[in-house]
């Protein structure tokens, strides 16, 4: 849960699925903002979101939306209060731990920096590539040892850390974060680090996801499989025995 903004509904929490959809509005906003727009209703905000109006209507009353019946949302304005809530109306500055593929693969992901994230160093326990340079979406980082951590996140005002080291070395450089003043963790591994509990780790298990997919696939499978054929559910039961008899021996009578 989040705390929303004062001047919003200061003594209220915002739900974490909320939480989630408010990051898409912005997102969206921020795009529709760009292409010109100045009013956006919520049915168009909901569909370009892929959300229920209701869901939205919902999900905006946490931060103040100041929506007009007929009119809709002033795209500028309610940028500036999802912003604010999401506390993303300054730059949040990112490590991030493990220089392999996942890691590569993050760095090179476009549009943080508009979402109000900034990855400013990497590190990784391997000799080899200490010292090298990563290319990413916005820019160039140095991979540097794990035990700059401590320096690099003191030097940047770093808060929040992503984990994606393998799995041997995850709890070590866990360790590190939390020692250099990270609360926020965004774990890629397996394991599950143990934490002081004023720190928060999120996972991000691919595995796991994909579960979830196969089981929604398979119960979908067995459901499309219990479905009645149309021809019974327009009737109401399955032909008799005596029809097809009769079928058959009037086949018989024309030679088919």
């Amino acid at each position: 849960m989040a705390k929303s903004s004062a001047g919003f509904n200061a003594q209220s929490e915002i739900p974490s699925a909320s939480v989630a959809r408010l990051a898409t509005y912005l997102h969206v906003l921020r795009s529709l903002s760009e292409s010109g727009a100045m009013v956006v209703s919520s049915g168009q905000l909901a569909t370009a979101a892929g959300v229920n109006p209701a869901i939205l209507r919902k999900d905006l009353s946490h931060v103040g939306s100041g929506g007009v019946r007929g009119v809709g949302y002033d795209v500028g304005r309610l940028i500036a209060r999802i912003a604010l809530a999401l506390g993303v109306e300054h730059n949040h500055n990112v490590v991030l731990a493990g220089a392999g593929h996942l890691g590569k693969a993050l760095l090179g992901r476009v549009g943080f920096e508009r979402r109000g994230i900034k990855i400013v160093a990497m590190f990784d326990a391997d000799p080899e590539l200490v010292g090298t340079t990563i290319t990413a979406a916005e820019g160039e980082l140095a991979v540097r040892a794990l035990d700059e951590i401590g320096d690099i996140c003191q030097e940047h005002g770093v808060e929040i850390a992503v984990l994606a080291t393998p799995d041997a070395d995850a709890q070590a450089t866990c360790d590190a974060f939390v020692e250099a003043g990270v609360h926020q963790i965004l774990n890629f591994t397996a394991l599950a680090p143990r934490v002081p509990e004023h720190v928060y780790v999120r996972p991000v298990d691919f595995a796991l996801e994909l579960q979830v997919m196969a089981f929604n696939a398979a119960r979908r499978h067995n459901a499309e499989s219990a479905v009645v054929p149309r021809e019974q559910r327009s009737s109401g039961r399955a032909p008799r025995s005596g029809a097809k008899t009769r079928a058959r021996s009037d086949q018989r009578s024309v030679g088919v």
